[in-house]
């Protein structure tokens, strides 16, 4: 199965290494995986300049024999959100500080990001609106939830689960997003 996150250029070596070996996840096909290129995208505090945010793999069509799709994957850095300038540690920081300090226009300033406050309402709707999907991700991994507190709601009860799930990692999304390979908004 091909991993769609990497932690570190090591992990990414080993991933190029075993390509020949991994089967497109569209067709299938085995020994027609390549690295096609860098996924360049803004960076959280530099507008300015791009930065190394994955690969991409392509799936080689132009062979006689043992064609492959010609489909190309994403393979993402663990600490870079998809579709995202914010990275994953802010928005992890800034998803604590929501609910210890309860408010969160003060929560996105403690977390330090450069970008506009309305941004962080825009990040509170989309994880509002993932619950589903990752409390759903979470159950496979960590089966029992922790008890449900009646002071806080559906959120408060997803941040607490990540914590369960994922006691010594530092950064709660970038381990979401390693250990089960989907991306977490």
């Amino acid at each position: 199965m091909l991993a769609r996150f990497y932690r570190s250029e090591d992990e990414l070596l080993r991933l190029h290494r075993g390509l020949k070996q991994t089967a497109c996840p569209a067709c299938k096909a085995t020994g027609t995986l390549n690295l096609h290129g860098w996924l360049y995208g803004y960076g959280e505090h530099d507008e300015q300049r791009k930065s190394r945010r994955g690969r991409r793999v392509f799936c080689n069509n132009r062979k006689r024999r043992r064609n492959g799709c010609g489909r190309t994957f994403s393979v993402w850095a663990v600490d870079k959100l998809k579709r995202m300038r914010l990275s994953a540690g802010a928005l992890g920081s800034f998803l604590a500080f929501v609910f210890t300090l309860g408010d969160k226009a003060a929560a996105w300033r403690a977390a330090g990001s450069d970008l506009s406050v309305s941004c962080a309402y825009r990040l509170w709707t989309r994880f509002l609106h993932a619950q589903s999907r990752l409390r759903a991700a979470l159950v496979r991994l960590y089966p029992s939830p922790p008890e449900r507190s009646h002071a806080g709601g559906p959120a408060e009860q997803t941040l607490a689960h990540l914590r369960a799930a994922f006691p010594h990692d530092p950064c709660l999304v970038s381990a979401f997003q390693h250990r089960l390979r989907a991306a977490f908004l």
